[in-house]
């Protein structure tokens, strides 16, 4: 590698995955360091009579003259990625137009005006295998007007360059797959509805559900200050709160004391903090301790979907919303009332919601419905 003289282009390269926008700038510097027009990195798959791309990366030139390239070089059309013209994709090395077509076949032909439309000259593509039935390929271009071929050194210096490109590519996917699944889960915890905040030993807030960020922007009871972290409308509360959480947030040996408070003096926000994970030592723990911390805001209005109670439970549309009605606190009669039917019917229409959800008292009813996976949704 030290002929290539790219260390500094290593050093870029191993951040990629990490920085995924910096692998135009990595394909500039082997643009340079190459002299050619254009450099693109791909992971191809095989696929119905050809393969396709499932990954790509572009010099800075190319990915600014992407619909150009795409327009004559797309998976569909690029004459290179017809199954039956290549070698299989298994074979790693070197290859060259000439690896793929006879002189005298249509589809060179073809191939050398989509370049020319593209400003795009000599071709030299390096492979490596991948897990599977995927290969990592390099493919390089010269401009139109260049008819400099690629010497053995320039194929030498690729091919040196390949184990590289491999372990970024796959330290990327493994990043990407990594955020994708945490992208998920902050949108899955987006859903619930009552707050979730992760926070440092010193009440700086590191993470928020959209229940809870709705909660702290309020400002009422709970809010952030500037140095964000959770501040309470007292003094004493503030001070109870983070103590609260920086004992949670030092747990050792896995222990999970949780912690209960009420802010607000009239019950206005639950409070329970609780330790995320477990640190080996002291020092682990006083650094990178975490607490989570749930809220539950006793004044919030409470709506059930009767729709989808009556997908739970078998009830009709009426018994559905019968049953949300007496779950957000309504009385039997201010029900009838607002459905506008009779106290007699809502007591048949209870009997028969009673009846489908296996239940004897009201209570229960609304113990069934406050228990189910549609009360901790929101709508």
């Amino acid at each position: 590698m030290t002929t290539l003289r790219i260390s500094g282009l290593l050093l870029d390269l191993y951040a990629c995955p990490t920085e995924h926008r910096r692998w135009p700038a990595v394909l500039d510097q082997l643009c340079r360091t190459l002299r050619v027009r254009s450099a693109v990195i791909q992971i191809i798959i095989p696929a119905t009579g050809q393969l396709r791309s499932r990954w790509m990366v572009r010099d800075s030139r190319s990915e600014a003259a992407r619909a150009v390239h795409d327009r004559y070089f797309a998976d569909a059309v690029n004459p290179r990625m017809l199954v039956q013209r290549r070698p299989s994709i298994t074979d790693e090395g070197i290859f060259r137009d000439g690896d793929f077509f006879q002189p005298d076949d249509p589809l060179l032909a073809d191939l050398k005006q989509r370049l020319a439309a593209t400003g795009l000259g000599n071709y030299l593509s390096a492979r490596v295998a991948l897990s599977g039935d995927e290969a990592l390929t390099l493919v390089l271009h010269r401009a139109a007007d260049d008819t400099q071929e690629f010497s053995k050194r320039d194929e030498r210096l690729a091919l040196e360059l390949m184990p590289h490109l491999r372990q970024a590519v796959q330290l990327s996917g493994t990043m990407l797959d990594a955020q994708r699944q945490v992208r998920q889960l902050h949108e899955t915890m987006d859903s619930f509805r009552f707050s979730l905040a992760v926070c440092k030993a010193d009440g700086s807030l590191c993470w928020s559900n959209e229940a809870a960020r709705q909660l702290l922007a309020r400002r009422d009871v709970l809010w952030l200050n500037g140095a964000r972290q959770l501040t309470a409308m007292s003094a004493a509360e503030t001070k109870d709160l983070r103590q609260a959480i920086a004992r949670a947030a030092r747990c050792s040996n896995g222990a999970r004391d949780t912690q209960l408070l009420v802010l607000g003096g009239t019950s206005a926000l639950q409070v329970r903090v609780r330790g995320v994970g477990h640190a080996d030592t002291a020092q682990d723990v006083d650094s990178n301790g975490l607490a989570l911390v749930v809220l539950g805001d006793a004044h919030d209005e409470v709506s059930l979907p009767p729709e989808l109670l009556g997908r739970l439970f078998a009830l009709s549309p009426a018994e559905s919303r019968l049953a949300a009605a007496l779950c957000v606190g309504s009385t039997l009669s201010e029900y009838a009332q607002q459905a506008g039917v009779a106290i007699g019917t809502a007591r048949y229409q209870l009997k028969q919601v009673m009846a489908k959800m296996q239940v004897s008292k009201q209570s229960q009813l609304v113990q069934r419905v406050c228990t189910s996976v549609i009360f901790h949704l929101r709508d």
